[in-house]
């Protein structure tokens, strides 16, 4: 199957042991968006991490003016929305569907209901997506640094 092989690949699953990535498919939902189809609000109330199975979406944060900012292109194999599993939080942008997009979905209570049965697979998985979140985190912190000094020359 070639979405369990995308899933295999997936950095936050790649550690997880057959039995252990079974159970994550089984507690999660594939999910389906056409072309341009909004996959997550920005604001909207959160609580599901997506995992890109097929297709490609881009992030977008909207500016103090209202205008969509394309933040970033994600394709198969990423995994976006997953502050939102832990924290619950609204989303911080939006994504779209860039082509008909294919995604394996995970909610926050079957995430938590997981950490209840299986508390060493729940927490193989939040290990992976700290670091996830830390290698985003420092690319993010280099990005700043960047975008700093380029406007401290002009």
């Amino acid at each position: 199957m070639r979405d369990l092989e995308t899933i295999r690949n997936v950095e936050i699953f790649s550690d997880l042991s057959d039995k252990e990535l079974a159970t994550v498919i089984r507690r999660s939902k594939q999910m389906e968006y056409k072309t341009e189809g909004i996959i997550v609000r920005e604001k909207a109330a959160g609580g599901m991490m997506h995992v890109i199975l097929e297709g490609s979406v881009e992030v977008r944060k909207k500016t103090p003016d209202g205008i969509d900012k394309p933040l970033a292109i994600l394709n198969e194999g990423s995994v976006f929305g997953e502050m939102s599993l832990f924290d619950g939080h609204p989303y911080s942008a939006s994504v779209v569907a860039k082509e008909n997009t294919s995604t394996l979905t995970l909610f926050h209570n079957d995430f938590m209901e997981m950490a209840e049965s299986e508390p060493t697979l729940a927490l193989k998985v939040t290990v992976n997506l700290i670091n996830t979140l830390a290698t985003r985190l420092r690319k993010t912190n280099d990005n700043l640094v960047t975008f700093a000094t380029l406007r401290g020359k002009s």
